[in-house]
């Protein structure tokens, strides 16, 4: 028998009520995402929910999840033995699982789901993501700095929430990337990394997050043109990349915009997308 689904939303408000949602199924498991996802939920304050996804399309050859679910809950008890953590088997089709995955949920990893069309399905806007891609190492990643790509939105206000959270409680510098308007009158070199001589908007949107969390170091980035490339290259020497997410589409590529469809890809660390403001 399956578990009730709450059929609740909520945003990427963090809070102790919120929780850190894995995805696994019938494929190996990655003990790398799971030790992410629980130390994540361990540094924030928020609870575990491990979900093994069966679609629908064929039901009868799906994994038993049982061998999994215990193998998953002893990694994330290894990370912290206090650590609370909910169990569910959810399938349906794949906008109905995305759906279910974010009751709930604070931050959902690794939910993305390929279509037969090639493109990307994930989370509503109202719920935040993460994509853990290649395997990475907790220790050698805890010196890295977060690093966090903005436009000037109000998704980069959800953005720099993430950032700043994250590089305040693993005690990281924090990398702010500013993709300028053709018609800004301050240029910054990328290599330099030189401080601007006068205030900027990038400036200004810092100041308050920068008020609230005044032992994280910032360094700033501001650049002409597409941010793809830099942040992929910045990605090769980051702990976490935030990136916010632009369009209002649920469930594909238009909803999470170019940057943000690029960086889930391309970018060589964990890569957190976050929600709507």
């Amino acid at each position: 028998m399956k578990p009730e689904l709450s059929t609740d939303l909520i945003t990427s408000e963090w809070s102790a009520d919120g929780a850190v949602v894995v995805c696994i199924d019938g494929s190996p498991l990655r003990p790398d995402v799971i030790t992410w996802a629980a130390e994540f939920a361990h540094r924030h304050g928020l609870w575990m929910r491990i979900v093994f996804v069966a679609p629908s399309a064929d039901p009868n050859t799906s994994a038993s999840p049982t061998g999994l679910f215990m193998e998953a809950i002893q990694i994330a008890e290894s990370v912290s033995p206090d650590l609370r953590i909910r169990t569910d088997l959810i399938s349906g089709e794949n906008t109905a699982i995305l759906t279910a995955l974010t009751a709930e949920a604070a931050l959902v990893v690794n939910p993305l789901i390929v279509t037969q069309q090639g493109d990307l399905a994930a989370p509503g806007p109202t719920c935040s993501f993460a994509r853990v891609g290649t395997p990475c190492e907790s220790i050698a990643a805890a010196a890295l700095p977060v690093v966090v790509g903005l436009d000037g939105s109000a998704h980069s206000e959800s953005a720099l929430a993430i950032a700043f959270k994250e590089a305040d409680a693993v005690n990281t510098e924090l990398v702010v990337v500013h993709a300028a308007s053709p018609e800004a009158e301050l240029r910054r070199d990328f290599a330099s990394g030189h401080a601007p001589q006068h205030p900027t908007p990038l400036t200004w949107q810092l100041s308050g997050w920068a008020t609230l969390y005044p032992g994280v170091a910032i360094r700033q980035i501001e650049f002409d043109g597409p941010s793809e490339a830099i942040l992929e290259q910045l990605s090769t020497e980051a702990r976490l990349l935030v990136v916010g997410r632009r369009g209002r589409g649920s469930f594909d590529d238009a909803g999470l915009g170019t940057t943000s469809s690029a960086m889930i890809r391309k970018a060589q660390c964990p890569v957190i997308v976050a929600s709507e403001a």
